[in-house]
């Protein structure tokens, strides 16, 4: 590692100071008489727009800019009282000091003939509510896709998935130049669109089309703009790669644009985690094993990754993307996306239980397969019927299968650690889903400067079939009260919901204006689920215990007003809306039936300071609300593993939430130092929790209660300070978690905190022939419990890192990035530490460049290995899963565009 920071240092230092060019002049006033003293000169680099230096006139006028890298430059000299003056200057050996002799200044105000401007934005700014990244003034590696250039963005963060957050808060939605790339996956667009194809990158609150109620009535979105060049013409790439043993990838895609009509298509398919289901793809196809799941109330659902790296993967995905403005009012888009996927999961599981009166320890081995299949299609039409009307239509329609076969061997250890149960699992089912769905919305705006009508309607219709088996053998039993398990299970789920929502907005003053809102919510569905036993050679007889046919609706109406005060720096919003709720759960077994009535007040409160454009304040207050699943509701226990049995709770009430956040930004466009920092904290009565009950041989049945007092806090604080003009940055962050968990364990109330803090520091260096960083990060997490004083292990991971990408003489590239990480103070076996190192080594080829043969290695000290800890109410668990290790590639990638200058930085290396 320090062979490896001293080679960057020295290669820095040489390449950044073997020639440099000084730039000088003396500026005066419209006279050319009078010296201005503390005029301000900068060196904006002509190519991409990035402010290399800057300086301020002395008491003589006289300014100097020295030691800056031969380029061409643009250079500005400005003055409060004066206009400014430009120059452009391109350096060389033989040419590299420019004396400007007396630099004139006109005045403010002066008519001109023909104006030429040549100028340059800030890197990160506000437009209104709109945050707006400048591409081109983050530097990027060779070859960089979106999603490299996203993770240099301050304030941003993009995982192993592709999962994008910004300021704190995920991105729900991606767009590319304000329509939607394929469909609603975010990595088509950010993992294969070129990074140089951007123009900007827009973050902004977009009204949910589709809210679950408070505070989910926005979404956050990213829209890329492309640059002009880039809706002209077309480019993609293809790419290869292989061991020529057993691993492979391989890409396609391919992009015609011009300015009305844009075409794509694509093809993925690989067996490497680089090819595995990202987090949107799993939703999408129905492979919610793998997830964590929860449940507005216009029963929507949203998912989220337990274990992103987990399994061996074997993937295809293929699609098409066509938008055309057919006329001058009307915009037709439509996407089609396949995706198959086998996924191949092993890991080990050593789970520790406290109870008031003893302790017991289980260890668990289990492997799961899953393949599907899935096939999704979405229209969009957007009509512009008059210059103050609009109207959208975007249909969908889905369809996908699913098979899962699941392994898993349990065994049991008593507190003195003596074997006293073990059951072997083997459970498999087949499922069939499709669905459908509406979105329409219609905006009228009025020739009344804010007065506008908006109307929307949300509808959604899916549908599930499946069949399975239970298996289940106890090969030890000393206690003789566990029995083994062998049915069939037919399940069918059928949920649907309507959403309309109404808007209008009216002027009161040229500040203030008020929206009157109304929300109609109508979703339910059923579920029925039968099992029969094996009896004489076949599933025949049913099993009245963990059958049931359950339907629910629900009704939700939300009428309110927003009042809201606007000026230049800022916006002030008060919102109030009464929300009813009115639930119907019947149990068509039972004949029984349960019926709600909820009425809540829904108040919110934001207010957003923007001291200028690069600085901004927001605070606000909100209040939401979320009902059960239906999974959570229908009163039929879920033996899918004997030892861990569920049942729902046809009697829970919708939670309530007051969310607080707070969050400040701040750029300084000339140093380019930035500072971003936030606190979200949520607080939760009638959350949804769990009641858990423990037998004498070790299983559990919980179900799904209400509980008070929830909470969970998040704060974060980051910066970017740059250094020695810009050529290095570091970039120092803290985040701090809170959360409490309220659950009962055998009746008993057991309070669960856990708090996180996290520390880390990254030092990156960027030169036109070297990206460079290196990272240290520490995490620690402090569990507690009220009921039993063992969950209260406190424990601790750490990371070190480096990324290194080096542009060599003759079009050779080398690349490498190491991580190591240390885990501690874990279960005996899961303090595991280990370096994960990738290396890669390629050539370019061609005069564009366009041709790149790379041999890549990745995990070569063959270390690779996904742990995981949590402490949830009376449980500690601890997870190894296997996942891919060393293995080496050819690639080979080859990427076209009707451009005809040299592609440089484009595609993915």
């Amino acid at each position: 590692m320090r062979k490896l920071l001293l080679l960057i240092a020295v290669f820095t230092f040489s390449s950044t100071y073997a020639q440099r060019m000084q730039i000088g002049g003396t500026v005066r006033d419209t006279s050319a008489t009078n010296p201005l003293p503390n005029a301000v000169a900068m060196a904006v680099r002509l190519s991409d727009s990035v402010l290399v230096d800057f300086t301020r006139s002395n008491e003589t006028g006289l300014f100097s800019l020295k030691d800056l890298p031969l380029d061409t430059y643009q250079v500005i000299i400005s003055h409060p009282a004066f206009a400014e003056a430009f120059y452009i200057v391109t350096g060389s050996p033989e040419n590299h000091v420019f004396d400007f002799g007396k630099v004139v200044l006109p005045p403010k105000t002066q008519l001109l003939n023909e104006v030429t401007v040549l100028g340059f934005k800030d890197p990160v700014y506000y437009k209104g509510d709109t945050l707006i990244y400048t591409a081109d003034s983050f530097k990027v590696k060779a070859n960089a896709t979106v999603e490299d250039l996203l993770k240099r963005l301050p304030g941003m963060k993009v995982d192993a998935n592709g999962k994008i957050t910004t300021q704190g808060k995920t991105v729900d939605k991606v767009l590319v130049d304000g329509d939607e790339f394929f469909g609603t996956d975010p990595t088509m667009a950010t993992r294969n669109l070129n990074a140089t194809s951007i123009e900007s990158v827009q973050v902004y609150d977009k009204k949910n089309e589709n809210p679950s109620d408070g505070g989910d009535e926005t979404i956050k979105v990213l829209n890329l703009k492309l640059k002009e060049d880039a809706k002209k013409g077309y480019f993609g790439k293809v790419s290869g790669a292989s061991d020529f043993q057993k691993f492979y990838e391989g890409e396609f895609l391919a992009n015609r644009f011009n300015n009305k009509r844009k075409v794509s298509l694509f093809g993925l398919a690989g067996n490497t985690p680089k090819t595995s289901f990202n987090w949107d793809d799993i939703f999408k196809y129905g492979l919610d094993n793998e997830l964590n799941r929860n449940s507005g109330d216009d029963g929507n659902s949203w998912y989220y990754m337990n274990n992103s790296t987990s399994g061996i993967p074997q993937t295809l995905k293929t699609g098409a993307y066509y938008s055309d403005k057919i006329n001058k009012k009307t915009k037709l888009l439509g996407n089609y996306s396949y995706n198959q996927s086998d996924v191949k999961t092993s890991s080990e599981t050593t789970q520790q239980y406290f109870l008031t009166d003893t302790t017991y320890t289980t260890r668990n081995s289990s492997y799961n397969q899953t393949a599907s299949k899935g096939h999704s299609f979405n229209l969009g039409i957007n009509s512009n019927i008059d210059s103050l009307t609009t109207l959208d239509l975007k249909p969908r329609f889905s369809y996908s299968t699913t098979g899962q076969s699941h392994n898993e061997i349990n065994t049991f250890y008593s507190e003195d650690n003596v074997l006293t149960r073990q059951t072997n699992i083997n459970n498999s089912d087949k499922t069939v889903s499709y669905g459908g769905g509406l979105t329409a919305n219609f905006r009228r705006n009025f020739k009344k400067k804010d007065r506008s009508f908006w109307l929307n309607y949300n509808g959604n219709l899916n549908s599930t079939k499946g069949d399975g088996f239970v298996k289940t053998i106890n090969l030890i039993d000393t206690s003789l009260s566990v029995t083994d398990v062998n049915q069939k299970k037919e399940t069918g789920n059928l949920n649907y919901n309507n959403n309309v929502m109404i808007s209008w907005t009216e002027p009161i003053t040229k500040k203030l204006k008020i929206e009157f809102l109304f929300d109609y919510l109508n979703s339910g569905g059923d579920q029925k689920k039968e099992a029969f036993n094996f009896v004489n050679t076949e599933y025949s007889q049913k099993d009245s215990l963990f059958s049931n046919s359950f339907e629910n609706m629900r009704h939700t109406f939300r009428p309110g007003a927003k009042f809201i005060y606007e000026t230049k720096k800022t916006r002030f919003a008060l919102a109030g809306r009464v929300r009813q709720v009115l639930a119907t759960n019947d149990n068509l077994i039972t004949g029984t039936s349960i019926r709600q009535n909820v009425v809540n007040f829904l108040p919110a409160i934001t207010y957003r300071y923007k001291k200028s454009d690069n600085k901004t304040l927001f605070i606000g207050y909100y209040t939401g609300s979320n009902l059960p699943t239906m999974g959570q509701l229908q009163p039929v226990p879920n033996n899918a593993n004997p030892n861990y049995i569920t049942i729902g709770n046809p009697d829970l009430l919708p939670s309530y939430d007051h969310i607080v956040e707070f969050n400040y930004n701040s750029f300084r466009p000339i140093t380019g130092l930035n500072l971003w920092s936030g606190v979200y904290s949520k607080f939760t009565n009638n959350d949804f929790s769990n009641s858990t009950s423990f037998d004498s041989v070790g299983r559990t049945v919980s179900q799904a209660v209400n509980v008070n007092g929830n909470a969970n806090v998040d704060a974060w604080f980051g910066m970017g300070i740059p250094l020695f003009k810009k050529i290095m940055t570091i970039n120092p962050n803290a985040n701090a978690g809170y959360y409490s968990t309220t659950t009962y364990i055998n009746g008993q109330k057991n309070i669960t905190t856990n708090i996180n803090t996290e520390a880390s520091l990254e030092l990156s260096a960027n030169t036109d022939k070297i990206n460079a960083t290196i990272g240290y990060g520490y995490k620690y997490y402090i569990p507690n419990s009220t009921l039993n004083n063992e969950t209260n292990r406190p424990y601790a991971t750490q990371e070190m890192g480096a990324e290194l990408t080096w542009q060599l003489p003759k079009k050779f590239v080398i690349g490498q990035d190491v991580t190591y990480t240390i885990n501690s103070k874990r279960a005996n076996g899961y303090n595991l530490n280990y370096v994960i190192w990738n290396a890669s080594f390629g050539k370019k080829f061609g005069k564009k460049e366009n041709l790149v043969i790379t041999v890549e290695g990745f995990d070569l000290l063959n270390q690779n290995i996904s742990t995981n800890r949590t402490v949830q109410s009376n449980v500690i668990t601890d997870t190894k899963t296997a996942i891919i290790k060393r293995y080496f590639l050819l690639r080979v990638l080859y990427k076209f565009s009707s451009n005809k200058e040299k592609e440089e930085d484009e595609g993915n290396f």
